[in-house]
């Protein structure tokens, strides 16, 4: 299993600079999400009920969402951009890797399994294993961002129906956890490669 995972994060090995990149702006892109709506909170609930006496605070507010809105809109670009491109990257390495691997093959092996499916492994299987290796640890980071930062800030705001809120989770988890590894199942049945084994196995040398 280590074997499998050393083999899984040596791609994102030469493009180091792009992926923390990449994750930063994700990162600063989870926390603006949040204090958005806090900031619409404060001038909303908060200031709106007085405004003679709050104007200042309400147009400072104003000015920071209008700035988080900005920041965050760069954010999300710069990680589509980024991450599509090194997503990009990555999948070409991997077409190269098992291009090579190919070219190592006897022609019993050619003669045996069908040019379709080889060339699927280097197509639609391998897009949906770059999409993982960019999409993967964006989704990660975004959504712990998330669920803690919001828990953070309800617990300020209300903490009973926050903690009510959050005892459903660990339901969500397992019901998650168990229909996912069915799914995983049927896909690995349905994107199996020409050896019977996923191609994450096929493409090691």
């Amino acid at each position: 299993m280590q074997g499998k995972w050393k083999k899984f994060f040596s791609y994102y090995k030469p493009y180091k600079k792009l992926i923390v990149a990449d994750l930063f702006f994700a990162f600063l892109s989870a926390v603006i999400s949040i204090l958005i709506p806090y900031a619409i909170k404060l001038v909303t609930g908060d200031y709106i009920n007085d405004v003679k006496n709050n104007i200042s605070k309400i147009l400072i507010v104003v000015g920071i969402l209008v700035g988080f809105l900005i920041i965050e809109y760069v954010a999300q670009v710069f990680v589509t951009y980024v991450g599509h491109y090194t997503g990009t990257l990555m999948e070409a390495d991997l077409r190269k890797e098992l291009f090579n691997h190919y070219q190592k093959l006897t022609f019993t092996f050619y003669d045996e399994n069908k040019t379709g499916q080889l060339m699927s492994r280097l197509t639609n299987d391998l897009f949906s294993l770059t999409e993982l290796y960019h999409h993967g640890p964006e989704d990660i980071i975004i959504s712990l961002i998330k669920i803690v930062g919001s828990f953070v800030i309800l617990m300020f705001i209300n903490p009973t129906l926050t903690l009510i809120t959050y005892a459903l989770i660990p339901f969500l988890i397992i019901f998650i956890y168990v229909y996912n590894r069915k799914m995983n199942k049927i896909f690995k049945l349905n994107n199996s490669a020409v050896f019977g084994v996923p191609i994450i196995e096929y493409v090691k040398l």
